[in-house]
């Protein structure tokens, strides 16, 4: 499913460097509070207990639908239809499928993807009930929760968070809804990591990081959710960024000694 800012093609390497650093035997389960399309957390569960929650009630209700077999897929789609299921009482299920498979780079009701694909053949409705057949089978044995991430109280977990990344133009909003959204705080968010580093094994995706977190790992990586041309950054500085997978200075001592 297409899912804005999700990380479909570093996956594999992200979830290798966990293993890698944090095998199952030495932690008490994965948590993934920033769970979005699941990518990360469909591959850390084939080897660890796993923990996905969500701010977003429409996107957890989904999985949870999909979860228990229960969820109807649209068996056709237009934008009467995509505005209709925009309106619907969250959480819904529909709603969340339809917000973000149909919609333009894969953002939550950003523009009815059809409007834009030009005289490309592609079939968004067909594409986004395939994404999820392909992980419907997976994600039986992941618990799925609604929540705020500084809610939670993990104990010996290993923690992968990837918050809405902070920005310098515009400040960052993380949904709540399709009409109201909230503001992230960077600052408390890198307070609850501290905390969180104290008694289990966390690690951040993002592009920058205070001082007392050390990258472990990167690659460049394009970070627009649009591939149109009437909408991709302009230049290579704003369209590739270098992402980075951090931790806490007091646990990079400790996967340092271990190396």
């Amino acid at each position: 499913m297409k899912y804005m800012g999700g990380k479909y093609f570093l996956k594999k390497e992200l979830s290798e460097v966990m293993k890698k650093y944090i095998p199952p035997e030495k932690c008490s389960g994965y948590l993934e509070p920033f769970c979005g399309s699941l990518n990360v957390a469909l591959m850390m569960s084939q080897d660890y207990e796993c923990h996905a929650s969500d701010y977003h009630p429409d996107l957890i209700q989904l999985w949870k639908e999909v979860q228990l077999g229960k969820f109807i897929f649209p068996t056709e789609m237009n934008e009467e239809i995509y505005l209709e299921t925009k309106e619907l009482v969250s959480p819904n299920a529909l709603k969340g499928f339809v917000g973000f498979s149909m919609s333009f780079g894969g953002k939550f009701y950003s523009g009815y993807a059809d409007k834009y694909k030009n005289n490309k053949k592609e079939n968004f409705l067909k594409e986004g009930i395939n994404s999820i057949r392909k992980i419907e089978n997976k994600i039986k044995d992941i618990k799925f929760d609604c929540c705020l991430y500084d809610t939670l109280k993990p104990v010996g977990k290993l923690i992968y968070c990837d918050p809405p990344y902070k920005v310098t133009k515009n400040p960052v909003k993380y949904r709540t809804g399709t009409k109201i959204y909230d503001k992230f705080d960077n600052e408390h968010f890198w307070d609850i990591m501290r905390e969180w580093s104290k008694n289990n094994f966390v690690f951040i995706s993002e592009t920058t990081a205070p001082q007392d977190f050390i990258s472990i790992w990167s690659k460049k990586a394009h970070r627009s959710a649009s591939q149109s041309s009437k909408t991709r950054y302009k230049n290579e500085s704003e369209s590739f960024q270098v992402e980075k997978l951090y931790v806490h200075e007091e646990l990079y001592k400790k996967l340092k000694a271990n190396d």
